[in-house]
């Protein structure tokens, strides 16, 4: 017998959105001051030489686990983000021919971290870059082309969506392989509400680089929105890999390996969740344990599931299905 709630899942995907608004469309820190705000400077240097490192990414992960906002280092291998309000925040570098880096947790904002925080970060060529930074991280980049991509990045900065638009597709025009560029115009056209035109340029820069955070995390949460969790899933997977703490994204990720019939991988995510920062605003994922369980003669661990739900989620609208479903399992 068929254990479970079999239309419960359906109605709670109403209810679970791989959400976050920075890592779509980008989140403000303010205009101006704010009292108790902090500034936060980030300095990126080279490892090999400690000279700066020009033109990286510089993400700013926000206490929830999601990206604040992004940056790109200057000349001098800085970036800030101004007005940062209260929290603990890591900040990850990315960037041609670069280990991805991630800091520590540090406090910005409130009376303690102070009006400045900052935060130097060493990153490390990867193996085929050489050991001096410069020219040769980018001898295949035509120096038209970068200039437009370093065009567009402070464009980007000042929130300038279409201008920074433009000189990226400058970029890409002269040297169509150029992956920062490609990801810079994905940023763009999301923050510019074009959704298709963001896909086609994030889809293009991942073709070159798997790895790129804020294009999978981009198209991952484009398809599962649209309910596609075939091409969802294996964005969401790389996503979750770089954020494994991430408790937005292993609950979407295993949602979408569910509903892909993948029931073994969906139980190892969501198996998961309860033990990470900030789970019980992802309680759903007991749902999608005691879904993945459903006849496999596993009445008890369903049950549990439910009950957990019902301790975390009281108030939540899906509370009275997940109350009938295990009063009814209850009653066999």
């Amino acid at each position: 017998m068929r254990s479970g709630h079999p239309g419960l899942i359906t109605l709670a995907l109403a209810f679970l959105s791989l959400t976050g608004a920075a890592q779509q469309h980008g989140t403000s820190m303010g205009v101006g001051t704010a009292a108790g705000n902090s500034t936060i400077v980030v300095r990126v240097t080279y490892q090999q030489n400690h000279g700066p490192a020009a033109g990286m990414r510089v993400a700013l992960i926000s206490p929830l686990g999601g990206m604040a906002d992004v940056r790109t280092t200057d000349g001098k291998g800085s970036a800030s983000f101004e007005n940062v309000s209260g929290g603990r925040y890591r900040v990850r570098i990315t960037g041609p021919n670069i280990e991805t880096k991630e800091s520590e947790s540090f406090d910005a904002g409130g009376s303690a971290a102070g009006p400045f925080v900052t935060e130097n970060i060493e990153v490390k060529l990867t193996e085929t870059a050489g050991v001096e930074p410069g020219p040769a991280l980018t001898q295949n980049i035509p120096e038209a082309a970068k200039q437009e991509f370093m065009a567009g990045s402070k464009e980007m900065d000042k929130k300038h969506w279409q201008e920074a638009k433009g000189h990226f597709q400058k970029a890409i025009a002269a040297f169509p392989k150029y992956v920062d560029a490609l990801n810079g115009l994905g940023l763009a056209e999301a923050q510019l509400q074009h959704g298709k035109d963001a896909v086609e340029a994030f889809r293009s820069a991942t073709q070159l680089d798997p790895s790129l955070q804020q294009a999978n995390l981009y198209l991952g949460q484009f398809y599962y929105d649209n309910a596609q969790y075939k091409d969802a899933e294996p964005y969401l997977l790389h996503a979750a890999t770089d954020q494994p703490n991430s408790a937005q994204l292993l609950t979407a990720l295993a949602n979408s390996e569910l509903q892909n019939g993948e029931i073994d991988r969906a139980l190892d995510h969501a198996r998961k969740v309860p033990s990470l920062p900030n789970h019980k605003q992802f309680a759903i994922s007991h749902l999608i344990v005691a879904q993945a369980l459903a006849g496999k003669g596993q009445d008890g661990e369903i049950a549990q599931e439910y009950e957990k739900y019902l301790k975390e989620a009281p108030d939540s609208p899906l509370a009275p299905r997940v109350k009938d479903a295990l009063a009814k399992l209850k009653s066999k």
